[in-house]
């Protein structure tokens, strides 16, 4: 190993400087035992990344992108500092407060961003990008949407995942049915689920989200062009809640209570239970390296509502630099690399949507998958939405509309009365963080 990483659970005294496996960064050797394996010599300079789950995603995602920004970098060594998925948001304002030398840090996701970016935590990039003249085009609408804060740019994106269409071309096939195209609204989806569940074996459902509340908030947000939690009209959201009520009544979609109380999750997609699925595109990947599937899958582009534009939900994985930073140009550096072309032709052979996408990038991409080109069109050229424009109560907004509308998925709260009690919450929020 190369790299310098701190991986296992970070103690609460990280803090106030200290690192998982040893003292103050840079005073002691956290090389998990290779005490000389790892030595920088005096001219190197060791970047401190916050990251989450190392032990699970870091071989495969981070480490191949990592090893080759310090070959291309030779005075500059990446230390990871990791703390588990469920910690991490915690642990990493507990480190930012307490002044810890993290040099860069990956925000949980680009919800959570305005929440770490209105403490001052992450370096506004635009006057580096500028400098530079570093070109943000390849990363489409994400930068404007999710991360440009007052005029400024404060992350680039990892990764993105547009939700899509996942559909078991098998189950079409055995119905005599056409696969879902990539122009579809979400009523010709409800259709289309009916029907084909009509001509199907009990057990198997026409469409499914998985049934979790941030994979079916989205949808909701969809249903106004323009979408802005923060400031829209919320009775434009009754229009999704009552099409999902409409398709759990008529058996075309699991209901879903019953899909929490079986802890029912993407893998029932897998299982080929759903003839469709709204899910992020990091879901290829999951299908793609599944042995033994036993079906043959598509992708669609995501459905749009009757009355918008056409277009998709997304979300990112941002990447910032600590404000405090005392090694700005070496993190600049691996920030343009990680995020940018290099990075993004590696992270791509993982068949993860890369955040910076070029022609090279998505030749990687699409020579690491089997997929029909219909499906392949479907991931890429994606016009984008997300939940309106970022603000420090973003993430608290958005929780108290998923848990009002599980009571309306449950059947403890009527469409109306999500509109009437969300709004309230919201109103309450927004004043209270003034």
């Amino acid at each position: 190993m190369k790299k310098k990483i701190v991986c296992l659970l970070m103690a609460a005294v990280m803090a106030f400087g200290m690192t998982a496996c040893g003292g103050k960064g840079g005073e002691s050797d956290n090389n998990g035992g290779n005490s000389d394996a790892n030595v920088a010599n005096d001219d190197q300079v060791t970047l401190r990344l916050a990251l989450w789950d190392w032990e699970v995603d870091g071989p495969s995602t981070y480490e191949p992108i990592i090893e080759a920004f310090e070959d291309a970098n030779p005075d500059i060594k990446i230390e990871v500092v990791s703390s588990p998925n469920a910690d991490y948001e915690t642990k990493l304002t507990t480190m930012l407060s307490g002044g810890d030398d993290i040099d860069l840090f990956f925000a949980k996701s680009n919800t959570a961003l305005p929440g770490v970016q209105s403490k001052d935590f992450c370096m506004n990039l635009t006057p580096l990008f500028e400098e530079n003249k570093y070109d943000l085009t390849p990363y489409g609408t994400v930068i404007e949407q999710q991360m440009t804060f007052d005029g400024g740019v404060y992350a680039l994106p990892f990764r993105t995942n547009d939700w899509v269409l996942f559909y078991n071309k098998d189950i079409f096939d055995d119905a005599q049915m056409e696969y879902p195209s990539n122009d579809m609204t979400w009523e010709q989806v409800g259709e289309l689920a009916k029907e084909i569940s009509s001509k199907t074996d009990d057990g198997i459902y026409g469409y499914c989200f998985n049934p979790k509340v941030g994979f079916i908030f989205p949808a909701l947000a969809g249903t106004e062009d323009g979408f802005d939690i923060t400031t829209s009209d919320l009775s434009c959201m009754t229009k999704a809640l009552d099409w999902i009520l409409d398709l759990q009544e008529s058996g075309a979609m699991e209901e879903y209570a019953e899909s929490v109380s079986m802890s029912k999750d993407q893998t029932y997609f897998l299982k080929g239970e759903w003839a469709m699925m709204w899910d992020g595109s990091w879901f290829v990947q999951n299908l793609s390296n599944e042995e033994g599937l036993g079906f043959e899958w598509g992708v669609a582009k995501s459905p749009y509502w009757e009355g918008t534009e056409k277009n998709g939900f997304v979300t990112s994985t941002p990447l910032c630099i600590n404000a405090d930073t005392k090694h700005q140009e070496e993190a600049y550096r691996f920030l343009t690399f990680i995020c940018g072309e290099e990075g993004a032709k590696i992270l791509a052979t993982t068949k993860l949507v890369p955040g910076y996408m070029n022609d090279e990038v998505l030749e990687s991409y699409k020579a690491n998958l089997s997929l029909d080109e219909s499906s392949i069109e479907a991931l890429t050229d994606n016009v984008t939405y997300s939940f309106g424009e970022p603000n420090p109560v973003f993430s608290q907004i958005i929780s108290a509309g998923q848990k009002e509308m599980e009571l309306v998925l449950t059947g403890n709260e009527t469409p109306e009365e999500f509109v009437k009690n969300f709004e309230a919450q919201r109103a309450e929020l927004i004043e209270n963080a003034e």
